[in-house]
C-alpha cells in the first residue's frame, strides 16, 4: 500500500469503538444494527455503549458520554438526533478520537439551510480536533478482518470485493444478495452525504489495499469531480471498477438530492468518462452482483460458447440471449456431434449447439461425459449450463440440479474449459428453496452462478468487453515502447 494510504486504515482496524445512542432495550433496531453484530463479531476490541439513561445492554455497562469513558477511543458510531450530533464531534475531539460514523439523518440531504449549516459545523470542528467523519446520514463499516459489522448475519469470511456505497440500504442489499452466490467482501462503506471522508478518498484507498482485488460502487454523486476523476483514473488502471450510478433520470436526481445531498453528474458526461477510463458500468444492483460474481469466479475467455441444458425451448432462448448480449453459439463440427451420439440415447436430443441433453440430464455420468467431448472442441470459449428446476419425475430420478452438482466433485477431470451455470428456479412450491440450495453448492465449488440467462449473458459480455479492451490497451502500450 502507498504510504500516503497509510492513514485510512486506522477506519477498519479499531481497538476500541464507543457507540453513542444506544438504547439499554437490547431489542431495539440500534442494538440489532450495531452493537448485537459487533458483539457476535466477536471484535476484539472494548466496546462502550454511551447514553446517560443507559445502565447495561448484551452484558456491557453504559457511560454518561465519551469524555467518561476511561480508556482509549479510536471509533465512534453516532446514533443520536441531529440536534446533538455537534456536541458529541467536541466530546470526540476533547477524547482524541480517530473517527466517527453518523447513523443519524437529517443534514445537508433535506435541503434546508439549518441542516447544511449543522453538518458543516460538525465537519469544522471535527476537523480542528483531528477526526475524521463518515456520513452523516450512513451505515458506517463492514471488515469481517476488523470483526465489524453493522447487521446482522453478514458473513465473518473475507473475500477480494471492496464495496463502496453511498446508500446504507443499498450496501446491505449487495451483501445480503451475494452471499449465496460466493461474493465475500475485504471491506464494505456506507458513507451517506460524505460530508468529510468521501468517494474519492475511499476509492484511492482501495486501489492500492491488499486486500481487494475488486472494486465495486453504488455512487450517487461526487463532493470533487476533479480529484475523483484523478483517482477513478489509477484505480481502473488498477484493479476491475464496476460502478452503479444513481440519479441517472430526473427523478433519480431529485431522489438522489434528498436522500444523501448528492451533486449529479449529467449522463453524457459520466458516460464518457467510464469509456475512457475503463470503467465497467452497470444498471441495477442484480447486474452490480453479475458483474462482480462474473469477475470472481470466471477466468478471461473468448466469445464462442458452447449452452447444454435439457429442453429444447429453453435451448433456443439461451441461444437468443448469448446472440443478444454479443455471445456467439457456434455449431458443433460434424465429428463432435457423432460423439455425442454414441453417449447418449439419440432420443429427443439435439446436438448442434445449443445441446440439449434431455435423455440422458438425470444421469451424472451420461451428463459428464457429454461435456468432455463438448469441452474438448477447441472451436469454444466457455460453458453455459441453463438449469431449470421443476418437479421430480414419479421414476424417482431427480431434476438437473442435483445431477450437475453430483459431477462437481469429478470436474477437475474434464478439460479446462470455463463453466457458468444458471440456477433458474421452475414454478413448483418447493422450485426456489432447491434452487437457493443448489446456486450455494455451486457457487461453493468456484462456479459463477447466475439466476437467469440473459443475466448471465449480460454480465459475461462486459467481463470479456473489460479484458479485450484491458489487452488493447496493454498492446498499444507495447507498440509505443517499441
Amino acid at each position: 500500500m502507498e504510504p500516503e494510504q497509510l492513514g485510512l486504515e486506522f477506519l477498519f482496524q479499531p481497538k476500541s469503538i464507543a457507540l453513542v445512542g444506544i438504547p439499554s432495550n437490547s431489542a431495539n433496531p440500534l442494538v440489532d444494527m450495531f452493537l448485537r453484530p459487533l458483539v457476535e463479531f466477536g471484535f476484539a476490541g472494548e466496546l462502550y455503549p454511551v447514553n446517560p439513561k443507559g445502565s447495561k445492554v448484551l452484558g456491557l455497562e453504559f457511560y454518561p458520554s465519551i469524555k467518561d469513558i476511561p480508556g482509549a477511543v479510536d471509533y465512534v458510531i453516532g446514533a443520536v438526533p441531529a440536534r446533538f450530533s455537534h456536541q458529541v464531534t467536541q466530546d470526540c475531539a476533547a477524547k482524541g478520537v480517530k473517527a466517527i460514523s453518523f447513523y443519524t439523518a437529517g443534514f445537508s440531504e433535506t435541503g434546508e439551510e439549518s441542516g447544511a449549516a449543522l453538518e458543516a459545523e460538525i465537519v469544522n470542528t471535527a476537523r480542528r480536533g483531528g477526526v475524521r467523519v463518515l456520513g452523516p446520514n450512513c451505515m458506517g463499516i463492514y471488515c469481517p478482518k476488523g470483526r465489524l459489522a453493522y447487521w446482522p448475519d453478514f458473513s465473518k469470511e473475507s473475500g477480494p470485493v471492496a464495496y463502496l456505497c453511498q446508500s446504507g440500504g443499498n450496501s446491505i442489499h449487495l451483501v445480503w444478495m451475494g452471499a449465496p452466490r460466493g461474493i465475500r467482501f475485504s471491506k464494505v462503506i456506507s458513507f451517506g452525504n460524505a460530508c468529510d471522508l468521501n468517494e474519492a478518498d475511499f476509492l484511492d484507498y482501495f486501489t492500492y489495499d491488499p486486500d481487494t482485488r475488486i472494486i465495486a460502487a453504488y455512487i450517487e454523486g461526487v463532493k470533487d469531480g476533479r480529484q475523483f476523476l484523478k483517482v477513478l483514473s489509477k484505480a481502473a488502471e488498477a484493479k476491475p471498477v464496476i460502478i452503479l450510478k444513481g440519479g441517472r433520470s430526473e427523478a433519480g436526481t431529485k431522489a438522489a438530492a434528498s436522500h444523501t445531498g448528492a451533486l449529479t453528474t449529467d449522463d453524457a458526461t459520466w458516460d464518457a468518462l467510464c469509456k475512457q477510463l475503463g470503467v465497467i458500468q452497470v444498471s441495477s444492483m442484480e447486474e452490480l452482483a453479475d458483474v462482480i460474481v462474473t469477475f470472481l469466479f470466471l477466468p478471461p475467455c473468448g466469445r464462442n460458447v458452447a449452452i447444454v441444458t435439457a429442453g429444447g425451448g429453453v435451448s433456443v432462448l439461451a441461444a437468443d440471449d448469448c446472440e443478444s448480449s454479443g455471445l456467439a453459439v457456434p455449431p458443433l463440427p460434424a465429428e463432435i456431434q457423432d460423439q455425442l451420439r454414441h453417449c447418449t440415447t439419440g432420443i429427443g436430443n439435439i446436438l448442434r449447439n445449443p445441446v440439449d441433453l434431455s435423455d440422458v440430464f438425470f444421469d451424472p455420468q451420461g451428463v459428464a461425459n457429454a461435456l468432455r467431448i463438448i469441452s474438448s472442441w477447441q472451436g469454444i470459449d466457455l460453458l453455459i449450463l441453463p438449469l431449470i428446476g421443476g418437479v421430480p419425475l414419479q421414476s424417482g430420478r431427480r431434476m438437473s440440479y442435483d445431477v450437475l452438482v453430483d459431477i462437481v466433485p469429478n470436474w477437475g477431470t474434464l478439460p479446462p474449459k470455463p463453466t457458468a451455470i444458471v440456477v433458474q428456479p421452475g414454478t413448483h412450491p418447493d422450485a426456489s428453496q432447491d434452487a437457493f440450495r443448489v446456486q450455494q453448492e455451486f457457487a461453493s465449488a468456484g462456479f459463477p452462478v447466475y439466476p437467469t440467462m440473459v443475466r448471465a449473458a449480460k454480465a459475461i459480455d462486459k467481463f470479456i468487453s473489460y479484458h479485450q479492451r484491458r489487452g488493447q490497451s496493454q498492446q498499444e502500450d507495447r507498440n509505443c515502447k517499441i
